[in-house]
């Protein structure tokens, strides 16, 4: 054997004995991995596990197959505690565990696993009490930090992962619920962090079921690769969100009901070095048969969803760009509680795209449809909308607070009907729902107090804006119920489309509006413009068409003391209003009221109606008030005008105002009429004519027409009660507006038979009223005045009709009124006993002023002041009737003077002392005296004569002388043969006188004065008149006798020359005057009967 073979032969012998070695080695190893290490690892894996998880852990077996390394562990299960109520439960277990090493490992000097398997992975996990888990110690254990450090740069391959029909449950006892996912698959095909497998994609999968809804998750990433790339998919079909209600955060009060989530999302991940990550969510989810119920209101409810479906176009997780999402809801109602019916409900809504930028804080939607929505809105007794309080919160005590006291807080005063505020994302009010009292999870959820008191992340960042592009309300159905009416059908708005343009829900910046509405099936609402909220202002057109007013009567709340039994409007104009203290409103247009009725549903009567009234012109302009209308037309109208028995008249009553300032009067008295004069001295006069707008209101109505009026007036002051009825009442009133006098001109009937027209002028609106009023109305029938002749004077009226010719004037605050009243006819009937009857001589006042032909024609003046407090034109003309029948009895020819000139004068004659002749003055008197006894016939007339005892007495002297000398003049006449009937006919010349005077001295029986021979002496006429007056004696008869003279001779000539029957004058007593008398004693006085 050489060298060369000897050295090889060693160097075989020596690889033999290397391998032999390393086969001995590996046949014990595996003989060890066999048959010993598979029970010593067995033993450890149960000791050091239950040690360390505090918890008894059981192995079934382990194989080791160490030429394929496998390893397989079989029937492995963590136990319960030693200390539970559930011995022999298992916390964690699997059937079997397969992990297979590569040689490659080997090679690559890392783990390379081709296969990790988990077959049947049970877990049970447990909530023992509100904060306690059956594995809060190992929670605790688990989260201390570690020590030791993670080796980022290890490389690792791992292939083939799977778990395969997993089950996890979770018993919740303190909610008594129960959850379970089953048949957990999951699938990784590879993990790996080498070089050559960086590039290739992982595309791992998941699937189970949740409480038996499929749940699916596909995805594909690179975690090691330049940039990091990953894509999720995320599929769930009908997963049951009732059942983890509890542990979602939502407010007390508010629970998920039901709700089944479907979703096909994808979430795609990109990182750069360096830089943040991109993460992007895509795809759709879908909410099916969502129903929640809110008690956190007035009026719980519970809103239904049949499908909501969110379209997620791209959300940029870490809102490094703007993202995009689309919403649908299908069949959405509110219902309340304890109710079948829904009190809202919605088809659809429709966003099409919904922008959301984080970093400018805008929120973009654009057209926002809802579609076909239906809601009932019922105005409750308390005046409260009841769909309001289905968004009023409650506070802690369960009591509502309704806007009205919210408001009352803020401003001084409030009067609109209370509006609901808007409900706060999380109420901390503290309200539990009976039925959660006992499962209201508050450990999970945090409190509302605790969300209350976290800080926002945009404290002193830019605030949030939301605009919305369009809003369109399509197809809508709303319906108003007035419960503080009784028997009113509901207002029903169907169909309602309402389109808003360029909305800024801050609403400073105008939108655009547009409104279609059919209301109760034949009026119709448009309108169109802009509107803004802060601050408020809009801008419209208006259209309006036979729009029903009956259900929107309750608004006016109790200022209205009527109902409307019927009544449309419509209107064309425009509306502008804008925010102010106080709030400015502008309205122009035509309007009109159809077929109105204003109904009295207490006493069952209809109080005003009309036909048709229009508006044309309308300009109407608050603060400061402009009120410019060109014409208001009143067409077939009706009032029921009803004087109370309060003496109120009814239609003040229809809407609650407050009461006017009294305004003061001042009596005045005319010469020539008769004196109405009505005092309070108490009472200081002012000047009030007060009740006026202020200096910049200006109020101009241009004509008021009338056509076919119809007034029906009702005293019931009165008792028996009157009634008038005022009929086809047409014609026209104005202009009326200050610095212009209105034209007055009305014509009708009273009762279908008397025709009343009344025209004249007025200027209402300026600072002193002006009216000239004349009112004329001919032939009403007196009979159904009955009551009020009955009250005031005791009768009733028998018959008699009745014609008036009036005019009122009022300027500077003074009245002047002028009555002719002319009544034909007029009969008293049967007394009527009343305590109240005014006790007056009204058969001699009829029988004065009554005619020949019936007739009694009045002359009426009054004067007065409407600035006088006590006021009252009623009371002035009954005072001036009063004092006119009162007149009747103190001065009866004051009363004819009224139709007749002379007055005061008619009720005597005078005479010369002395004498009875009937001078030319008195003559006259006699006439007119005549005239009213011949238009009187059953007037009868009664004369007394009145001597003077002074004046007459020397005037009986006077005339006796007279009579001496016509004496003497008469018995010569006579010796001549001339024939002179009586010595009134006696006449002188004054060269007669003389001669006749001296005769006649010369015949007296008295001691005449002598002249130096004794004869009788000659004498001037005056000292022979004055010697006979001197000797003539005057006896007490002599002045009876002339006083009866006197009286005689009046009735004489009232007979022979007035035409008077003597049957209706008589001759009473005559009278001497006494000297202290103011008037004449020498005269006759008249007195009628």
């Amino acid at each position: 054997m050489t060298t060369t073979t000897s050295h090889r032969f060693i160097g075989y012998k020596r690889l033999g004995i290397s391998l032999g070695v390393i086969a001995i080695v590996i046949i014990l190893l595996a003989a060890i991995s066999y048959f010993w290490l598979p029970g010593y690892a067995k033993s450890q894996l149960e000791i050091r596990l239950s040690e360390f998880l505090q918890r008894p852990v059981t192995v079934a077996s382990i194989e080791i197959k160490p030429h394929t390394l496998e390893l397989i562990v079989h029937g492995f299960q963590v136990g319960v505690k030693t200390d539970s109520d559930e011995p022999g439960e298992s916390l964690f277990s699997f059937n079997r565990l397969y992990i297979d090493l590569s040689i490659k490992s080997l090679k690559q000097r890392a783990p390379v696993i081709t296969a990790i398997a988990l077959t049947h992975p049970k877990f049970r996990l447990i909530r023992e009490t509100k904060d306690q888990l059956n594995i809060s110690d190992l929670l605790e254990k688990f989260s201390q930090p570690s020590d030791e450090k993670d080796d980022d740069g290890a490389q690792f391959s791992i292939s083939n992962i799977t778990i395969q029909e997993g089950h996890f449950e979770f018993i919740d006892r303190h909610m008594q619920t129960d959850h379970q996912i089953t048949e957990i698959n999951l699938g990784i095909p590879v993990i790996a962090n080498f070089d050559s497998a960086l590039e290739h994609w992982i595309e791992p999968h998941f699937s189970a079921k949740i409480n038996g809804s499929p749940f699916a998750l596909e995805g594909k990433l690179r975690p090691f690769t330049v940039p990091q790339e990953a894509t999720l998919a995320l599929k769930f079909n009908k997963i049951d969100l009732s059942e983890f209600d509890r542990y979602a955060p939502l407010p007390q009060g508010i629970r998920l009901l039901s709700g089944f989530l479907d979703s096909d999302l994808l979430v795609t991940f990109t990182q750069e070095p360096d830089q943040a990550p991109i993460i992007v969510l895509t795809g759709n989810t879908k909410l099916q048969q969502l129903a929640i119920k809110d008690t956190t209101v007035a009026a719980p409810y519970r809103t239904n969803v049949k499908e909501l479906n969110i379209g997620l176009t791209q959300v940029d997780l870490m809102r490094n760009n703007p993202s995009q999402i689309k919403l649908k809801m299908d069949q959405v109602e509110l219902t309340r509680e304890g109710e079948s019916e829904p009190a809202l409900s919605l088809a659809q809504l429709i966003i099409d795209r919904i922008q959301i930028d984080t970093k400018l804080h805008r929120i973009t939607l654009e057209e926002t449809v809802l579609d076909r929505l239906n809601t009932t809105l019922r105005r409750e007794s308390s005046g409260q909308i009841d769909l309001a309080r289905l968004f009023e919160p409650i506070d802690a005590q369960g009591q509502t607070q309704t806007q009205a006291q919210i408001q009352a807080a803020k401003v001084e005063v409030q009067k609109s009907i209370p509006i609901p505020g808007r409900k706060p994302a999380y109420s901390n009010a503290g309200v539990k729902a009976a039925e959660n009292k006992s499962t209201q999870d508050t450990s999970i959820t945090p409190s509302a107090h605790a969300r209350k008191e976290i800080p926002s992340s945009n404290d002193g960042a830019t605030p949030w804006t939301t605009q919305i592009k369009r809003i369109k309300l399509s197809a809508a159905r709303l319906s108003y119920e007035d419960l503080t009416l009784t028997k009113t059908p509901p207002m029903i708005i169907d169909p309602l489309d309402i389109t808003l343009d360029n909305v800024d829900l801050k609403g400073i910046t105008p939108l655009k509006l547009s409104i279609n509405a059919r209301v109760n099936q034949r009026g119709q609402i448009k309108a169109d413009g802009s509107l803004a909220w802060s601050p408020f202002a809009t801008d419209l057109a208006l259209n309006l068409d036979t729009v029903d007013l009956v259900s929107l009567q309750g608004w006016m709340g109790d200022k209205l003391n009527a109902l409307i039994s019927s009544g449309d409007v419509s209107f064309l104009g425009n509306l502008k209003a804008q925010h102010g203290d106080p709030m400015k409103i502008l309205v122009k247009g035509e309007a009109k009221l159809y077929n109105l009725n204003i109904f009295d549903p207490k006493n069952a009567e209809d109080l005003l109606k009309w036909k048709k009234m229009d508006i044309n012109g309308l300009n109407v302009a608050t603060h400061p008030l402009r009120i410019d209308i060109r014409t208001v037309r009143f067409s077939d109208f009706y009032a029921r005008m009803i004087l109370l028995p309060n003496g109120d008249l009814n239609l003040v009553h229809i809407v609650q105002i407050d009461k006017p300032l009294d305004v003061e009067v001042e009596a005045a008295k005319n010469t020539n009429a008769v004196e109405v004069k009505v005092t309070t001295p108490d009472i200081k006069p002012i000047d009030t004519y007060q009740i006026k707008t202020p200096e910049e209101t200006l109020i101009r109505i241009g004509q008021v027409l009338l056509h076919q009026g119809n007034i029906n007036f009702h005293d019931r002051f009165i008792k028996p009660n009157y009634h008038a009825n005022l009929t086809g009442l047409t014609g026209q009133i104005g202009p009326l507006y200050p610095g212009k006098f209105g034209v007055i001109d009305i014509q009708g009937t009273i009762d279908k038979t008397a025709p009343l027209k009344i025209n004249g002028k007025i200027e209402p609106f300026s600072d002193n009223l002006f009216l000239d009023l004349n009112a004329k109305v001919k032939d009403i029938d007196l009979p159904p005045f009955s009551p009020y002749s009955g009250k005031f004077v005791g009768y009733a009226i028998e018959k008699g009709k009745l014609s008036a010719d009036v005019n009122y004037q009022i300027e500077n605050g003074a009245l002047s009124a002028d009555n002719k009243i002319f009544l034909d006819q007029f009969t008293l009937g049967e007394k009527i006993d009343r305590e109240d009857t005014v006790s007056l001589p009204l058969d001699l006042a009829i029988t004065l002023l009554k005619n020949r032909q019936g007739e009694i024609d009045i002359h009426l003046p009054l004067k007065g002041s409407i600035n006088d407090p006590e006021f009252n034109l009623g009371d002035i003309i009954f005072q001036a009737f009063v004092n006119l029948i009162t007149k009747a009895i103190t001065s009866p020819f004051t009363l004819l003077g009224s139709a007749f000139e002379g007055g005061e004068e008619l009720s005597e004659i005078t005479f010369t002392p002395g004498f009875a002749n009937i001078e030319d003055e008195s003559l006259q008197r006699l006439q007119t005296l005549s005239e009213i006894l011949n238009d009187r016939p059953s007037l009868e007339l009664e004369i007394s004569g009145h001597v003077d005892p002074v004046t007459d007495h020397e005037g009986l002297k006077l005339a006796m002388l007279q009579k001496k000398v016509k004496a003497q003049k008469l018995a010569e006449d006579v010796k001549k043969g001339i024939a002179s009937s009586t010595l009134a006919d006696i006449t002188f010349d004054p060269e007669e006188y003389s001669k006749y005077l001296e005769i006649a001295y010369k015949k007296e029986d008295f001691e005449k004065p002598k002249n130096i021979i004794g004869l009788t002496k000659n004498l001037p006429d005056a000292e022979m008149e004055q010697l006979m007056l001197e000797h003539t004696v005057i006896h007490d008869n002599d002045l009876e006798v002339l006083a009866e003279n006197r009286a005689n001779a009046a009735r004489s000539w009232l007979i022979e020359n007035g035409g008077i029957a003597s049957e209706r004058i008589f001759v009473v007593s005559s009278h001497e005057t006494k000297i202290d008398e103011q008037k004449s004693g020498n005269r006759v006085e008249f007195s009628l009967k």
